[in-house]
């Protein structure tokens, strides 16, 4: 569950959410973060190729934190 602050603040982080929405992802599970917003999936999931380019227009990069404890996590900056 996301909190309010994560929740879209912008034309285009709505457009982004509209989008993902649209390909089947669940609105709580999109979450706009951080003071330089940045775009995280669930627990830090990776987008579906489709859903990446359904979006790309908005991400400026995305970054993988590698983990041995458990899955690699992904988040995705914003123009």
């Amino acid at each position: 569950m996301r909190l309010p602050e994560e929740r879209p603040s912008t034309i285009r982080e709505q457009e982004i959410e509209t989008a993902l929405v649209n390909l089947g992802y669940s609105a709580e599970d999109i979450q706009f973060r951080g003071d330089s917003r940045y775009l995280r999936i669930g627990y830090w999931k990776q987008l579906t190729p489709e859903a990446f380019a359904a979006i790309a227009k908005y991400i400026t990069y995305t970054q993988c934190i590698e983990d041995d404890d458990c899955v690699d996590g992904y988040f995705y900056f914003l123009h």
